[in-house]
């Protein structure tokens, strides 16, 4: 038999050993080998040494700026709009999902922001439209209150007609403002509606100060963390669901091309190489609570599924040969073959 020929052969029989391997009963055991293999070179090997930060920080840039407005990420937002207003997940109570201990938690961090909150909203009145909008809110507030103590004491007798008396001559002095007491406070919050916002600002920033608000928050909670959470579908309609996911999306996809959102990737990365750049890259499974017997277990399992998906497809032998032909081909398997090494 020739070099050539001899060449072939063992390739062949090495291809048909290695899927016999991958495809019989010997792949569970090759799968946790890897595992293991796997694990002691990261038990030597630094973080730093296997990856380079600044092409870890090339790729998240990258996968930033392709994958928000990929095909795939406009499908899986619109499937998983569908998913929600489906209610997967049945019918189930807010306390079963969120914590009551988080909720007290959050509140006592939202009040504490309370001085940021307040130099927020002074901010806010800067706005001219924003500080005629709160002072229209508050207009519309006073009017009602106002009506309807006058509904009330025109129930009373003797008082109807005073009132009636009273709204009619305000109506005189009003003149051409209008009748209603919203539209005259209107008018001159036109003038002040600075000055109006801030006097609501105050009132929003006393009622966050108030002892009883964390309480308040609190009693929302309990009063509905058993009752059932209504369903999306309920809410909302299906496009209405589309439509808000997109939004999301675009979002998304104009804040993950920012350079300030690409500098605070860098900085993330730069700050995990921080910690874990000079130590042993199993230490991150360790900190992650990955030990080999669950690692080894997911391998396990995947594995044979992986594997019998490669072969049934016809394309497992070809891999395996494409990538070992090299070497039964090469001068120097030849020249051994031949028997002239």
């Amino acid at each position: 038999m020739d070099p050539e020929s001899m060449a072939r052969a063992l390739l062949d029989a090495q291809v048909e050993w290695t899927v016999n391997r991958l495809t019989g009963d010997e792949l569970p055991g090759l799968a946790a080998g890897l595992v293991d293999d796997v694990l002691a070179v990261a038990e030597t090997v630094t973080l730093a040494s296997l990856a380079d930060p600044e092409t870890i920080k090339s790729i998240a840039r990258m996968l930033s700026t392709t994958v928000p407005p990929s095909v795939a990420a406009s499908t899986l937002v619109e499937r998983g709009a569908e998913i929600l207003m489906s209610n997967p997940a049945g019918t189930y109570a807010l306390g079963e999902v969120v914590d009551r201990d988080n909720v007290a938690r959050i509140t006592d961090e939202v009040l504490a922001l309370t001085p940021l909150i307040e130099e927020l909203l002074d901010d806010l009145t800067r706005s001219p439209l924003t500080a005629t909008l709160a002072s229209r809110f508050v207009g519309r507030i006073v009017n009602d209150v106002v009506a309807g103590n006058r509904a009330v004491a025109e129930k009373i007798p003797g008082i109807g007609s005073l009132v009636s008396f009273g709204s009619k001559a305000a109506g005189r002095a009003i003149g051409t403002a209008g009748d209603q007491f919203e539209t005259l406070f209107g008018d001159t919050a036109a003038k002040g509606a600075e000055f109006m916002m801030g006097r609501l600002n105050k009132i929003i920033i006393a009622m966050l100060n108030d002892p009883s608000a964390r309480a308040a928050v609190l009693e929302v909670f309990d009063l509905y963390a058993g009752k059932p959470v209504k369903p999306l579908s309920e809410i909302i309609s299906i496009d209405d669901a589309n439509r808000i996911a997109g939004i999301g999306q675009d979002v998304v996809i104009a804040a993950a091309v920012a350079e300030p959102v690409h500098k605070l990737i860098d900085a993330f990365i730069d700050g995990f190489f921080a910690i874990y750049g000079d130590l042993p890259a199993a230490e991150i499974l360790d900190d992650l609570d990955l030990t080999r017997e669950i690692l080894a277990d997911y391998a396990v399992t995947a594995a044979p599924r992986a594997v019998a998906a490669v072969a049934d497809s016809g394309e497992l032998d070809r891999i395996i040969r494409d990538h070992l032909a090299p070497f039964y081909t090469s001068p120097e398997v030849l020249e051994i073959l031949s028997g002239e090494a």
